[in-house]
């Protein structure tokens, strides 16, 4: 049995049309039909039917960058930062130097007295050392974060190295050593690095700095703990500096917090973590044993 004519044109279109991309869809072109009766089948010139290969390759083509948008943004929706640790990211450059400034008062107390008593040359060494490690690390990452505080560091740290050795004498148990053996071990820090930063491959000479640098802060900060035994003993927190033990718990939050959720860098939530800790021991050991005189002068 012959279908109709109009059946027949209603079938082709629909067959040309779903076969178009959805680029052609959005603006078809419609032609008037063939006013000739004698004609069975009506040829669209505008139209031209598409290959089942180029129907696919089309298709294909859509299907691929329509995955390779949907894959970046979900990556991107997987890498965002939020917007605390953004802060926090902001916060540690500006604590980390508060941190260095912490000791100008005890610099200007020595420059003022022209005398540095018993107090330790060590303290200011380790700063200038360690800060010039984190500082090259920085550098090396291509992190400003990190190499701007430690650059502030290392300058406060030369200052106050050069205070205190122009009113301390050469040599002092309470140095301990030398003032000349400080200056040999500092120097001979900083060049060792600045070597390895220079000669070696970056990755090789970023994970020996970083080594290093946990090695450094992590003896700096389990120092007091030594602190923490006789604190105990004696049940009298007076040796324990509240506001710097703050300082320092605050700084360690912030560094702790964007080296695991934003840097993902061991290197740096780990001592800091450590840091973190000890400070917070300090922090609680000064609020139960703070207003308590100390057990000798009891006696």
């Amino acid at each position: 049995m012959m279908l109709p004519r109009t059946f027949l044109k209603l079938v082709l279109s629909t067959s040309l049309l779903l076969s178009r991309p959805a680029s052609a869809l959005a603006s078809p072109t419609i032609t008037a039909p063939s006013s000739q009766k004698g004609h069975r089948t009506h040829k669209n010139k505008n139209v031209s039917p598409l290959s089942r290969n180029s129907i696919l390759n089309i298709r294909g083509g859509d299907i691929a960058t329509i995955a390779e948008q949907t894959a970046t943004t979900t990556a991107t929706s997987l890498n965002a930062v939020p917007a605390w640790v953004k802060f926090c990211g902001q916060a540690a450059p500006i604590a980390s130097v508060g941190m260095s400034m912490a000791s100008l008062p005890t610099i200007w107390g020595i420059s003022k007295n022209k005398s540095v008593g018993d107090l330790p040359l060590l303290p200011y060494t380790s700063l200038i050392s360690n800060a010039f490690i984190w500082a090259l690390y920085g550098v090396l990452q291509k992190d400003p974060r990190l190499w701007s505080c430690n650059i502030a560091a290392v300058v406060l740290g030369v200052y106050y190295f050069t205070t205190f050795t122009r009113h301390s004498p050469s040599k002092s148990p309470t140095l301990p050593g030398s003032v000349a053996r400080h200056l040999q071990v500092c120097l001979g820090i900083i060049t060792a690095v600045s070597a390895i930063a220079l000669r070696l491959p970056t990755e090789l000479a970023i994970r020996i700095l970083g080594t290093t640098g946990v090695v450094i802060c992590i003896g700096l900060f389990a120092s007091p703990l030594a602190a923490l035994k006789t604190v105990l003993k004696t049940k009298s927190a007076q040796s324990i500096p509240l506001p710097f033990a703050v300082a320092t718990a605050i700084n360690c939050f912030f560094w702790t917090t964007i080296g695991v959720l934003d840097m993902k860098d061991i290197n740096i939530w780990l001592p800091n973590t450590l840091g973190f800790s000890c400070a917070l021991a300090q922090v609680f050991l000064k609020i139960i044993y703070g207003g308590k005189k100390d057990a000798a002068e009891a006696l």
